[in-house]
């Protein structure tokens, strides 16, 4: 019996052309088949003997993934979240600054204002202490001219008034003694003009002072509020410095949760590819299964792979697949989950299926009497895909079958599972 060839196109998976396969071809592993063994080896702790449980660990693996993927966007989300409070951080430190930079221009005129102030109060109080000196001297001398005044009230009031008495028995003559008593009159206006002077010398500069005074208190009382506007001014400074000192720890802080939280997304995005490498070797459950997969049917193998064969017909050739022995009406199954991509008649083969694996694989079962599936179709592992009968095997004897990976044939019996059938 001639052998098929089939060409699939990767875009639509469906076969396009059937072709006949030269006699006793050799069939090799492509390089990219070896590294995914090897990959499978030593990266997927599966083993064949362990293959019937794949679907399990393809499940838990799909739900490691999901899981490692919300936690990756959690990180992100959060990483975003870090980065915009370090931004609300740096934008509100910059108000922080310029508030601070007007701060310190305000206390830099309030210090000027207090240091004309306490110049001026210097000033005043120099004023004070002059005035101070200038009054000594006056009220000294007012002291002494006072003193004076009185001893010379007190010497006129013992000479006494011009009278008969002082006529008759002083040695002056009336003239004389007329002058005198002009010039202790004189003398004692003099004093009290002096006086006088004196008392309104020392009332000016009394006044004076009471003025300087006051302006003193005037002065103390604009130093002492502007002493408390720089106090004030400072306070709100250092508040505003140790928020800003805050704000720019918080800054540091979101910045490096940030950086942290980048290299543990970092991490579980090099797990989660790990993963996702291991859930597209898992997804080639057709090759995970190899040596268990279900036979088509139950029964003895009539022919083997690679064997030189020749049809009731008379054609001969090497065979690329085996036929199974199966009563008229049995039930054929398809032997993994996959897609049908050809149902119909082929020449040398009756009516035939192709059912697409995936990653290239595809089994051809051929032979049957009744196909039960069309193009398209969708089929799971040992589902009832066609029915046997006498028309089908009027060439050959047996249900056949094939297992091919791209354009290369393999043995069937290395991929099915061989406690379900009976060897030559």
């Amino acid at each position: 019996m001639k052998s098929l060839k089939i060409v699939t196109q990767r875009i639509s998976g469906n076969v396009t052309r059937l072709e006949p396969f030269g006699r006793g071809k050799k069939v090799w592993l492509s390089p990219a088949i070896s590294c995914l063994l090897l990959l499978l080896i030593f990266i997927i702790p599966v083993s064949l003997s362990q293959a019937a449980d794949w679907k399990n660990e393809k499940k838990s693996l799909e739900q490691k993934i999901k899981s490692q993927s919300i936690s990756i966007n959690q990180l992100q989300e959060g990483r975003r979240h870090q980065q915009e409070k370090s931004q609300e951080n740096i934008a509100q430190g910059r108000e922080l600054q310029s508030e601070l930079a007007i701060l310190d221009a305000d206390l830099e005129k309030h210090r000027a204002k207090l240091a004309a102030l306490e110049d001026s109060m210097a000033r005043q109080e120099e004023l004070i202490a002059t005035k101070e000196r200038e009054i000594l001297p006056i009220q000294i001398e007012r002291q002494e001219a006072q003193t004076h005044l009185q001893k010379r009230i007190t010497a006129y009031y013992k000479t006494g008034e011009i009278g008969m008495i002082n006529v008759a028995f002083s040695a002056e003559t009336l003239p004389e003694l007329l002058s005198i008593h002009d010039g202790f009159s004189a003398l004692l206006q003099y004093d009290q003009n002096l006086l006088h002077h004196y008392r309104e010398t020392l009332s000016g500069l009394e006044r004076h002072k009471k003025a300087l005074i006051l302006e003193k208190k005037l002065l103390e009382t604009f130093i002492a509020q502007a002493g408390q506007e720089k106090e004030a001014l400072e306070e709100t400074s250092r508040g505003k410095n140790e928020l800003l000192n805050q704000i720019q720890t918080q800054t540091k802080l979101h910045e490096q949760a940030a950086r942290e939280i980048e290299q543990e997304a970092d991490i579980l995005s090099a797990q989660l590819a790990v993963m996702e490498q291991k859930r597209e070797l898992f997804s080639q459950g057709f090759f995970l299964n190899k040596g268990k997969l279900p036979p088509p049917v139950h029964g003895k193998v009539l022919s083997l792979y690679g064997q030189p064969g020749k049809s009731k017909t008379g054609s001969a050739g090497i065979t690329t697949g085996i036929s199974i022995d199966s009563p008229n009406g049995t039930k054929v199954k398809a032997i993994f989950d996959g897609t049908v991509s050809y149902a119909g008649y082929l020449p040398e083969y009756g009516n035939t299926l192709i059912i697409d694996h995936g990653f290239q694989y595809a089994t051809v079962i051929s032979r049957i009497e009744t196909l039960l599936k069309k193009e398209g179709d969708k089929v799971k592992t040992e589902e009832d895909i066609g029915i046997t009968g006498e028309t089908a095997t009027l060439m050959e004897e047996g249900l056949y079958i094939e297992v091919r990976h791209g354009k290369e044939t393999e043995d069937p019996l290395l991929w099915l599972d061989r406690n379900k059938l009976s060897l030559p």
